[in-house]
């Protein structure tokens, strides 16, 4: 028996609907023990209540996840069409050869890719936006926040100079704020702008000694301007706050690369090596190691690079100097080839293939510091490296939270 929750008239267990009022029938039904039960027993009214609010809300529930189904189902169907009439658009303009596959589907995946990127950036910016407003500590608040959302909105949209103009005056009614100091820093140094940067930067780590991204920033800054000891103390400190950051230790190995520490550069590089294992990476430990007189690591790292990305022209040069200097002149001469084919703009590259056994030629460029920003012309085969850093850092300026707590002791 099932009991109206309404009127508590008793009903069979095989209806939908009270046969007195009418009512939608809940879950309450005849207990065994419960023969004498009549319909005017006390029964608690807001759990029958509650009862009926979950089951209508239950029954809702399901209805829109039914929609969301059919609307999944729907948008399925459409891309698969989408699909079809694009490759079907593709394969036409390829026999008429007005586009090149190839060509196509990599811009594609790079538009696909900037989406991606935009949407995660203008959220994340969101989120930072909000830790701005809550470390606010001054009288005029609502001038504060209309020029910080006004500010990280015209960045989104890609209007970056007059974004932080915005937060300029923003920071001028806080200036203790350093996450704002830190967000005005950080977009001067993606602009390339060094000592804008730099004076934010320091104005954040004023504020609060252990910001990572403060410490990061300044340490790659002055890396950048030759000032190694600052360099390296930024980026040590940043380590201690995050021990995982590939920036950190990259920077790092380069820096202490650069002055011939090799086995503590080791250290770092094979960190950043094994936080991202990219042919770049791979190439950097191979020649440390080489640099160290270690050749049969040298070559296993410079050939991982090489299966990685057969294009990298630095990796197989580097690979066919080794292979010369230990007389394997046809496996050198194989690499010289494969480098001067991808880039026949390097001299170096051509007077390799032009040298006869016994003849000395010109070493790799050696390990160090890559300027990352484009006011010092570098080697074309330095742009991968800069590009590999850039990578990691604009990943991390639109991370939420820059600011690390340091281990406890």
């Amino acid at each position: 028996m099932i009991f109206c929750q309404r009127c508590k008239k008793a009903n069979p267990g095989d209806v939908d609907y009270c046969l007195e009022c009418g009512a939608f029938l809940m879950v309450i039904s005849r207990p065994h023990s419960a023969a004498g039960f009549e319909a005017n027993d006390s029964i608690e009214e807001h759990l029958l209540e509650r009862i009926s609010a979950l089951e209508s809300a239950l029954t809702r529930a399901n209805d829109r996840f039914e929609q969301l189904l059919d609307l999944a189902q729907q948008q399925a169907t459409g891309s698969f069409y989408d699909h079809m009439m694009l490759e079907a658009l593709t394969e036409v303009l390829t026999e008429m050869r007005t586009v090149n596959p190839d060509e196509l589907e990599q811009r594609w995946r790079n538009r696909v890719a900037r989406h991606y990127e935009e949407t995660a950036e203008r959220e994340r910016l969101d989120e930072r936006c909000d830790q701005i407003i809550a470390a606010y500590r001054g009288v005029d608040r609502e001038e504060f926040i209309d020029l910080v959302e006004e500010g990280t909105l015209l960045i989104t949209e890609g209007r970056t100079r007059r974004g932080l103009r915005m937060l300029e005056q923003a920071l001028a009614l806080d200036e203790r704020n350093a996450e704002l100091s830190f967000t005005v820093g950080e977009y001067y140094f993606h602009l390339g702008k060094q000592l804008e940067a730099a004076i934010h930067l320091r104005r954040a780590l004023d504020e609060q000694a252990n910001h990572f991204g403060a410490r990061l920033l300044l340490g790659l800054l002055s890396g950048d301007e030759g000032e190694a000891e600052s360099a390296k103390i930024h980026l040590q400190l940043a380590l201690t706050l995050d021990e995982h950051s590939f920036a950190a230790h990259y920077g790092l190995g380069r820096l202490l690369a650069r002055e011939g520490n090799l086995s503590e550069a080791l250290s770092h590089l094979k960190r950043a090596l094994s936080l991202n294992p990219t042919p770049e990476m791979y190439y950097l430990v191979g020649r440390a190691h080489w640099e160290q007189g270690s050749t049969d690591k040298a070559l296993k790292h410079l050939q991982k690079a090489i299966r990685l990305d057969p294009r990298f022209d630095a990796a197989q040069y580097s690979l066919g100097f080794i292979y010369w200097q230990s007389n394997r002149t046809s496996e050198a001469l194989e690499h010289f080839r494969a480098a001067y084919e991808i880039n026949p703009q390097d001299s170096d590259y051509r007077v390799a293939i032009e040298a006869h056994a016994g003849d000395e030629l010109p070493r790799p460029p050696a390990l160090g510091w890559s300027s990352i920003f484009p006011r010092r012309k570098s080697k074309v085969a330095e742009t991968r490296f800069v590009e590999l850093l850039w990578r990691d850092l604009n990943a991390f300026s639109i991370s939420p939270a820059p600011i690390r707590k340091a281990p406890r002791k």
